[in-house]
C-alpha cells in the first residue's frame, strides 16, 4: 500500500492545530518522506514564515507518520511519542507561508525504546533545516 493513499490522521496521533504534516509521501524499511503546505493559520506561522519550532515538529511528525504507517502495515496501532533530545540542529532559513515543504527522515537506530532519526526539511529542493532527533515511544515511558 502506498503511504500517500492513506489519510495522515490515520498515521499520527496529532490533530489540528498541532498537525504539522499533510501527507506521508514515501516510506520504506528505514526512511520516509512527508509534505506540508504552510498556511497563514498554521500554529507556528509568524510574520509570514513558519518558525523554527514548526520545522522541528514537521521532522518529528514525519517520524511519527513513518512509525504509524509501519504499525498499520503490521496490524498495529498508532502510538504517541515524545521528542527526547535534538542534536546538531541547523536551520539555514525559514520557509514562507503559502509554500510547500518536504521532509526526509532516516532511522539510524532503534534501541531501548528510543528511535534515533536524522531529519531534513527542504524548500524548493534546498535543505533549510536538519537535525538528529531521539524519540521516545509512550509505551516505553515508566509511570
Amino acid at each position: 500500500m502506498n503511504p500517500s493513499d492513506l489519510n495522515i490522521t490515520d498515521l499520527i496521533p496529532q490533530r489540528p492545530p498541532m498537525q504539522m504534516i499533510d501527507r506521508l509521501v514515501y516510506a520504506d524499511d528505514r526512511s520516509a518522506k512527508g509534505s506540508l503546505y504552510i498556511k497563514a493559520t498554521n500554529l507556528f506561522s509568524e510574520k509570514g514564515f513558519l518558525r523554527e519550532s514548526g520545522l522541528i515538529e514537521f521532522i518529528a511528525q514525519t517520524a511519527a507518520a513513518f512509525t504509524g504507517y509501519r504499525n498499520k502495515m503490521n496490524s498495529g496501532s498508532v502510538n504517541e511519542g515524545y521528542i527526547g533530545a535534538i542534536k546538531n540542529l541547523v536551520i539555514s532559513s525559514l520557509p514562507p507561508v503559502n509554500s510547500e515543504i518536504q521532509s526526509e527522515i532516516m532511522v539510524e537506530n532503534e534501541i531501548v525504546g528510543f528511535t534515533i532519526v536524522t531529519g531534513k526539511v527542504f524548500c524548493k529542493n534546498r535543505v533549510i533545516a536538519e537535525c538528529e532527533m531521539r524519540i521516545l515511544g509512550k509505551q516505553n515511558i515508566p509511570l
